[in-house]
């Protein structure tokens, strides 16, 4: 069962932010504050985070202070001068091992499983998503996570609308991992994450897959930005927790990588050379596991909603007694002798383990 890790949050660095806050609320100014923060942690990559908290207090007062005004701050406000700048400076301070990718764009993962689901439609769009998480691997995009935004005053429907998507969107973050990794321990590793905005408000859920074929979705801490300066105290948990949403995207991206790396090692092994059979690795418990993702019909037309895929349903539904991952066991009229075929989007599919890759397994 998932277990939200506590993240590495430097305790020095709590400290000093709360030093940074006492001031700020003693000033109502940030002046003394950063003159502080560069006399003590000015050498440490971290200090950017807070010196970003405090520009964005300074900055942008017209908005926090009409956050909920609908004819003055629009979503692209709360996105783009309080939420992305703060999450791109913690990204940076990990290391930017993972990119964010802003305007509602389509991870692919989704397009391609819409596309298996509504094969007989034309003009299949998936979900558009307000903020993809990105880690980029030899020219390659994988998704580790999503989100979603709404203004402060977003009624129910919207907010239900927006919960819906990341829900899905973070079930199809998952199910790419658990399609890309072969170990099992990697496998348990694997969640989805998503970040639900509302103003200044953030939610984050994450979706893991049981054991037993269940989907689950935990909602696993709330984020609130302060209003001013004057509140900058009450954000040293949401500070805490944002480090901690952005360790859960680096830890996908490492499992997308070391996923990879492992797979063109084995594709480039010698050992044929000496007539030596390459040992199968068997696929892990969760593989048999994934069940497609629900989506909307072309147009929304509710009559021609699929509930599963049609040439798939048998496999998935049931769990594979203990298929092998491994190129060169699987044979089938649509498929190469090893068992992978090249959708029209490009990628390669393998049947027999549901694994889909980027690029070819041949390179």
């Amino acid at each position: 069962m998932f277990t939200p890790k506590r993240c590495e949050f430097d305790h020095l660095l709590e400290v000093h932010f709360r030093v940074v806050a006492s001031l700020c609320k003693k000033d109502n100014s940030s002046v003394r504050a950063r003159t502080y923060i560069h006399k003590t942690i000015g050498h440490k990559r971290e200090f950017k985070v807070i010196d970003q908290i405090l520009d964005i207090l300074d900055e942008e007062k017209f908005l926090l202070q009409n956050i909920a005004d609908t004819s003055l701050i629009t979503e692209s406000d709360i996105m783009g001068k309080i939420w992305i700048p703060l999450i791109k400076k913690v990204l940076f301070v990990r290391g930017n091992l993972v990119r964010t990718k802003v305007g509602e764009t389509i991870p692919p993962h989704s397009q391609e499983e819409k596309m298996l689901q509504y094969d007989d439609a034309k003009n299949i769009k998936a979900f558009k998503v307000d903020i993809r998480f990105i880690f980029d691997l030899e020219g390659k995009e994988y998704d580790v996570g999503a989100g979603e935004v709404a203004r402060e005053t977003a009624d129910k429907a919207k907010i239900l609308h927006d919960k819906s998507k990341l829900l899905r969107e973070g079930k199809d973050v998952l199910d790419g991992i658990l399609k890309a990794v072969i170990v099992e321990g990697n496998a348990q590793k694997a969640v989805g994450h998503a970040i639900q905005i509302k103003g200044l408000c953030a939610q984050v859920i994450s979706v893991y897959l049981t054991n037993t074929g269940l989907y689950v979705a935990i909602p696993v801490f709330k984020i609130y930005f302060p209003i001013s300066l004057l509140h900058l105290n009450d954000f040293a948990d949401g500070l805490k927790n944002m480090f901690r949403f952005v360790d859960f995207l680096c830890d996908n991206a490492k499992l997308y990588e070391s996923a990879i790396m492992s797979r063109k090692r084995r594709i480039s092994s010698i050992d044929f050379d000496y007539n030596m059979q390459q040992r199968k690795l068997p696929a892990h418990s969760l593989l048999g596991l994934i069940k497609p993702t629900y989506y909307s019909p072309v147009n929304n037309d509710r009559f021609c909603s699929v509930f599963d895929l049609p040439d798939t349903k048998e496999s998935r539904d049931t769990p594979s007694p203990e298929p092998n991952v491994e190129e060169g066991f699987a044979f089938t009229s649509n498929t190469d002798e090893n068992g992978w075929i090249m959708l029209d989007s490009g990628n390669w599919f393998h049947r027999e383990t549901n694994i889909t890759l980027n690029n070819s397994p041949y390179e």
